[in-house]
Order: structure tokens, then C-alpha cells, then sequence
């Protein structure tokens, strides 16, 4: 598979979905395919609007780096020229919340959560993809 299908990406939503729920706060949750175009997405009840963009730019960087969100954000911490290309581009954002959805061949797209600190969209993400 060269790109998530509509299937996994629903499954990945609801699963994300059920972890904010367990952690006791709304998210949105966003699912992109590997160029980036949103495949599947959800804003609980009592999440801001803008987050959905939010989760869609983590989505997109983690579909695009082939790697956590919360990883490149560390790697950008000590490299101001990698920090600068991520502060530039609307299309993408180095919080943490973002997973890639690998496939045989490497990421097939990426999965964004936001509405939460960071880390919290971080575990909500990491549950819903189970730490890939």
C-alpha cells in the first residue's frame, strides 16, 4: 500500500478519538495521506476550530519526514537553520502530536492531534498509531 486507504484512516480517528476521551479532554484528530491531503478527520465537542489545522500541519510533517513530530521538533531545538525551515511554512508545524502511518515501504501518511499541551496530543497520537 502506497498511501493509507480511507478504512485505516477512519480506524486511526477513532482510536485517537477514544484516547483524548480516556484522557478526559476533546481533540482533533487529523489523518493525511502521503502528499498531504486530509484521507479522514474529527473535532470533538469543546475543541477549537483552528486545531483541526493544527492536527492537519503535525499530520503532514510527520507523513513527510517519515517520523514523530515530537523527534523533529528535538532535532530542530539545536539547529536553528532546521527550526527556521519549520517556522516558515504554513503546511507544517514541530509539536508533538504527529505520527507518520508507515507501510511496507515507509510512511504512507501521517496522523495529527491537537487541542491539548503537546505532550497530551502526543499520547493521544502514539495510542491511536500504537507507538509506530
Amino acid at each position: 500500500m502506497s498511501q493509507v486507504d480511507l478504512a485505516t484512516a477512519q480506524s486511526l480517528v477513532t482510536k485517537a478519538v477514544e484516547a483524548a476521551r480516556a484522557q478526559g479532554r476533546p481533540a482533533a484528530v487529523v489523518v493525511v495521506d502521503r502528499g498531504g491531503h486530509v484521507v479522514a478527520s474529527a473535532r470533538m465537542d469543546g475543541v477549537s476550530f483552528v486545531m483541526a489545522d493544527v492536527a492537519r500541519r503535525k499530520a503532514t510533517l510527520s507523513s513527510a519526514m517519515g517520523a514523530p513530530t515530537h523527534v523533529i521538533a528535538e532535532m530542530a531545538q539545536g539547529d536553528p537553520a532546521l527550526a527556521n525551515a519549520f517556522t516558515g511554512s504554513s503546511d507544517v508545524i514541530a509539536l508533538g502530536g504527529g505520527f507518520p502511518i508507515m507501510g511496507d515501504g515507509g510512511p504512507i501518511g501521517g496522523l495529527g492531534v491537537a487541542g491539548g499541551h503537546y505532550s497530551q496530543d502526543q499520547a493521544v497520537a502514539e495510542a491511536a498509531v500504537g507507538g509506530s
